[in-house]
Parts: C-alpha cells; sequence; structure tokens
C-alpha cells in the first residue's frame, strides 16, 4: 500500500523478506551443523570440559561465599542465577557470531568482502551469519542448569511470565552483545590490519558477571544505560527471581533494536571506506 508523498513498504512485502531471510538463515545453520558434527569427537570432549567448567564456576561461587553472607544484595544461590545468566547470554553470543566477528578482519584485508557484497542480501545480515559455532552451545545448556539449580536452592518458583520476560531478557542481552561486538570489530574498516580486535570484547563482557547492583554512581549507569552489560547478566536474572523493575523488559526490547539499528548506520558508513580503499 502507498500513501501520496511517501512510500510504504506494504505488510506483506515485510513478511515475505522476512520469510527469505529466515530461510537463507535456516540454510546457513544446517550447513554450520553438518560440518561441526563431522567432528563428533570434539563435540563430545568439549560438552565434558563446558561440564567440568561449569562445576568449577558452582564451586567458585560457592568459595566466595564461604566468608561473606552476600555480595550486596546477592546471595550465593542468587549468585548462581546470575552466573547461569551471565554464561547463557555471553556463550549464545559467541555460538551465533564468534566465527563471524573474528573472520571480519581477514574478508576485509584480502577482499573477500566483495563476494559478500555482491549477494542479493543485506551485507550485515550476511556477514554476521556466515559461520555458527554449535559447539558453544554446550556451555549455553550448562548455563540454564547452573540456573535451575540455583532456582531450586532458593525455592522460587518463577511463574509463567516470569520465565517468559526473562528469555526475552536473555534474548535482547544477545542482540546488545553482538551490536557492541560489531560495532567494535568495524574499526578494522578504518585501521587496517587488526587481526586481534575481536578478542577485545571478551575481557569487556566478562565484566557482566559482577551484580551492578554493588556498583555506584556513573559507573552503575554505564554499565545499564552506555555499555549495557547489565543485560548480559543482572538484569535477566533479577526478573527471573521476581525482583526485577519493570521499566526492563520495555527498555531492553528498545535498547537493542536501537543498539542494532546503530550498528547499521556505523557498517554502511565503514563500506564507504572500504569502497575508498579499494578503489
Amino acid at each position: 500500500m502507498a500513501s501520496v508523498g511517501s512510500a510504504v513498504v506494504p505488510a506483506t512485502t515485510v513478511w515475505h523478506q522476512f520469510r527469505r531471510y529466515l530461510r537463507l538463515y535456516g540454510a546457513v545453520a544446517r550447513y554450520c551443523l553438518a560440518r561441526d558434527l563431522e567432528y563428533r569427537t570434539n563435540m563430545v570432549f568439549n560438552l565434558f570440559r563446558e561440564g567440568f567448567y561449569a562445576g568449577l564456576q558452582v564451586m567458585f561461587v560457592n568459595l566466595i561465599y564461604l566468608n561473606v553472607k552476600s555480595v550486596g544484595d546477592w546471595s550465593s544461590d542468587q549468585m548462581l542465577v546470575l552466573m547461569g545468566s551471565y554464561t547463557i547470554v555471553t556463550n549464545l553470543t559467541y555460538c551465533l557470531f564468534w566465527e563471524t566477528m573474528t573472520g571480519l578482519s581477514s574478508l576485509v584485508n584480502t577482499g573477500e568482502l566483495d563476494l559478500v557484497l555482491t549477494k542479493p542480501v543485506n551485507g550485515q545480515f550476511l556477514v554476521s551469519v556466515r559461520r555458527i559455532a554449535f559447539m558453544n552451545l554446550a556451555p549455553v545448556t550448562f548455563g540454564f542448569v547452573i540456573v535451575s539449580y540455583g532456582i531450586s536452592r532458593l525455592g522460587v518458583q518463577p511463574g509463567l511470565a516470569d520465565i517468559l520476560g526473562y528469555l526475552v531478557l536473555c534474548g535482547c542481552g544477545v542482540a546488545l552483545c553482538y551490536a557492541m561486538w560489531f560495532s567494535s570489530v568495524l574499526l578494522v574498516f578504518w585501521t587496517g590490519r587488526m587481526q586481534n580486535i575481536a578478542a577485545v570484547f571478551e575481557p569487556v563482557v566478562s565484566m557482566a558477571r559482577v551484580p551492578t547492583d554493588v556498583l555506584r554512581g556513573p559507573i552503575r549507569l554505564a554499565f545499564t544505560f552506555v555499555i549495557p552489560l547489565a543485560f548480559a547478566g543482572t538484569v535477566p536474572a533479577r526478573a527471573l527471581l521476581g525482583v526485577g523493575e519493570t521499566w526492563h523488559l520495555p527498555f531492553a526490547i528498545v535498547a537493542a533494536i536501537g543498539a542494532v539499528f546503530a550498528s547499521n548506520r556505523l557498517w554502511n558508513r565503514a563500506l564507504r571506506e572500504y569502497s575508498s580503499a579499494s578503489s
């Protein structure tokens, strides 16, 4: 449907494009899964390794609370929910985007990005979904196990609304992590050969393990609104525990959409630098 003086995209066209991209993503996912299943031994080893690491996380939390009753307002069992939530959000981000982020520098410097940009799909979408590391799903699974363990020890029974809100917040956390990470690796368009630029994200996001409640002043505000690491752990955990703020969910949805949109604008700006460099 169109109106005078403006162009309005019909809903049927939007739905058609959505299904097209969904089918494309499904094809990529099937290919990546088949690739990873060729190395079943590695997947089994990775499963045991991540299970061992999850056990270490639980032991680490219990060791901290041997000498203190709480960290801020967080008990040991609540901290397990936070640690599990952090594990889910960050490792789901790694599963979906790790190979994309670490490979973007090579695409730019070798000129292989030219081939990607010739495809009849959105360039950022294709770059972002080219590789899915299904091996990183193991820690996501154990993250849910840690969360369930913490909830069971607390004796809390989240309602359906709490669980759905938690899952949406985790999804928003993944989107925010993606947008921040993708925007940071785009620096390669201006700086040239920076093979390890993607590795900067991991130590930054690791700060999400710390409850933002224990922070004060500008640092707490920065980790909530500027570099929203709170949505990679603290905010989803509080929602599941039933002590979250009512504004967290709508803010997270708006922030996630806004951050992804901003990363797309930065991508388009970066492509102009790439074109001038290859001309």
